[in-house]
């Protein structure tokens, strides 16, 4: 359905759906950058090893990205408006266990319940869109809610180190639960799986079977492989600084404390958006995705290597480095795009949440990495870390250059 035959009805409930969609994403982006701020403290409080607490944050993204195949076989065959709130359930139940959390056993249990609470909604979103609106804005609609949702992210960062400063580090996810059930509650009283007079697609899955054999389908397509190369490491490396890693890096070479440390995450997190909406349209001003993509990767290498290898970098020239890689790692909604115009509608789920499960393992293993290293290497074990994330660029690289970007033709 084009964007000018669509009655103004249908383009208000296709804007309304973008907004809950948008809160909802950002609320789980809340989650994946808090690690960075909330970690610390919650070490201190319980007495854990943070390099412990290191396998907590990883496991949301675990959890997530084992989730993802059988939620994009769910999305193709239910539709996101049951699975919805259906999964992100869970993740206000995980928030507040997390809230309520008095050991590392109990933290894990909270982090892995918010990560497969949260799992289904970029998908889900994914999956409205190219449904709701036309394909040609799909890049910029990937954009955008990068970009709305971004302000999750900004909570978890400055603002989420002053909270718990003041308040604690507790009951930040108790408001967060609350906040999470009642976009829930919205989103089944505004979403709908598809417009009215929308022609169903015959290959639709009906039976699970079918759905597997859909995921056949998407693995067996030339040269995926490439492109979910890039997509482990489309998310992984700037998460592992942002969620994680990035505020311990900082306390031990700089002595930040935590309001400090928050600020510069903060900077991270607002340029999220910017990058967005910046890569968002180069998807429909240059002919290739693919270009756009390698480009953005090499600056991205280049940040790395300077950042292990270059000794006694000013904290300026630290925060310049964090901010760009948080900016750049936005070329995933050209990424996106790139796998969403290689498939027919009936396997855009499965397609890109396969992409999502690689992606979200990447950051899974990345932010685990970091822990790994530094078990091993407490001096130097930062600097080991950037400069294996920036081999792993440059293997990605080489697999993603042999990518195709035949596109599928799309329904009008």
């Amino acid at each position: 359905m084009s964007s000018e035959t669509r009655p103004p009805a249908v383009k208000r409930r296709a804007i309304y759906i973008f907004l809950v969609c948008s809160s909802l994403f950002g609320l789980g982006q809340f989650h994946r950058y808090s690690g960075g701020v909330v970690m610390l403290p919650i070490a201190n409080d319980l007495g854990i090893a943070v390099e412990s607490l290191g396998i907590a944050a990883a496991a949301l993204f675990f959890a997530s990205a084992l989730i993802q195949v059988p939620t994009g076989m769910a999305l193709d065959r239910f539709g996101p408006r049951i699975i919805i709130p259906s999964i992100t359930i869970l993740g206000v139940v995980g928030s507040l266990m997390l809230a309520i959390a008095t050991d590392f056993h109990e933290v894990l249990a909270a982090r892995i319940l918010i990560g497969v609470g949260y799992s289904a909604i970029m998908m889900s979103s994914y999956v409205l869109f190219a449904k709701w609106f036309p394909p040609t804005k799909f890049a910029t609609l990937a954009s955008w809610l990068l970009a709305a949702s971004s302000i999750g992210g900004m909570m978890a960062s400055g603002p989420l180190a002053y909270i718990i400063e003041h308040y604690g580090w507790r009951s930040p996810f108790i408001v967060i639960a609350i906040i999470t059930l009642l976009m829930l509650l919205i989103g089944v009283y505004i979403i709908r799986d598809v417009p009215p007079g929308y022609k169903h697609d015959d290959a639709t899955p009906g039976t699970i079977g079918q759905s597997v054999r859909g995921y056949g389908e998407v693995l067996l397509h030339p040269r995926f492989f490439n492109l979910l190369a890039m997509g482990f490491v489309a998310y992984g490396p700037a998460v592992a600084v942002l969620g994680m890693w990035g505020g311990p890096y900082l306390e031990k070479n700089y002595g930040l404390d935590g309001v400090e440390r928050g600020q510069i995450l903060f900077l991270m997190t607002v340029v999220v958006p910017i990058g967005a909406l910046f890569f968002g349209p180069l998807d429909r001003i240059f002919s290739s995705r693919k270009k756009i993509v390698i480009t953005a990767v090499l600056t991205e290498l280049v940040a790395f290597g300077i950042l292990g290898l270059v000794d006694n970098l000013p904290l300026w020239a630290v925060t310049c480095l964090f901010v760009y890689i948080a900016f750049v790692q936005q070329y995933y909604v050209v990424l996106g795009a790139h796998c969403r115009n290689s498939f027919p509608d009936h396997l855009v789920g499965r397609a890109n949440s396969t992409l999502n499960l690689i992606s979200i393992t990447g950051v899974g293993f990345m932010q685990s990495l970091f822990g790994w290293i530094l078990a091993v290497n407490g001096e130097n074990g930062y600097e080991y870390s950037f400069l294996f994330v920036a081999g792993l660029l440059i293997i990605a690289l080489v697999i993603y250059a042999g990518s195709s970007e035949e596109t599928i033709p799309q329904r009008p």
